[in-house]
């Protein structure tokens, strides 16, 4: 009998630790479905991954010039853009990857714009801190982050743009996502 219970528990082990693992590693302990993440849905799903894995594919429509630590990718909607960032393994990205596709490995990051932020910004702006200053653009989404480089835009100007559009939005912050890259690859 002893010898019964005792080969009863192991089966029990055995197939808990089989049906553990299989759970593991088909990712039923993640959040997302990584295969249900697209450039048109990113802005629909996001919020609920921040700080997570993801894998995304998109064609790159921009490389950032002056520091290439930031990409651009769209997918069928191309109005529906998702910022790349570099990552520690990746110092910058090459210009010749601009027009093709893309699949990138990486975390999903959101920078919260509220109040505080944006009068932590303004005080080192009327400070004359304008090289700590250049980090909060970094916050911005893509038009505004190409209106205050493009057009030499004034940085109070903006704050107050975004002050603006936390009003509109009803809520007391606007977040910024993006990805921070882990791993990319062309697709071929």
């Amino acid at each position: 009998m002893k010898r019964l219970i005792f080969i009863i528990s192991v089966l029990l082990f055995i197939n808990y630790s089989c049906s553990y693992l299989s759970r593991k590693s088909s990712g039923e302990n993640s959040a997302l479905n990584l295969s249900e993440l697209t450039t048109d849905n990113f802005s629909d799903k996001i919020a609920d991954n921040v700080g997570k894995e993801v894998t995304i594919s998109g064609r790159v429509t921009h490389v950032c010039r002056r520091s290439g630590q930031r990409l651009f990718i769209t997918g069928e909607d191309s109005s529906k853009t998702i910022r790349v960032t570099t990552g520690e393994n990746i110092p910058v990205f090459d210009i010749t990857l601009e027009g093709n596709m893309i699949t990138v490995r990486g975390i999903v990051k959101e920078l919260i714009i509220d109040e505080a932020y944006l009068a932590e910004w303004e005080a080192e702006v009327t400070d004359g801190a304008a090289e700590e200053n250049k980090g909060h653009e970094d916050g911005l989404d893509e038009h505004q982050k190409e209106e205050s480089e493009g057009s030499g835009t004034d940085p109070l100007a903006s704050i107050q743009k975004l002050r603006e559009d936390i009003a509109a939005s009803g809520k007391d912050h606007l977040s910024d996502y993006w990805i921070e890259t882990l791993e990319f690859s062309i697709v071929e």
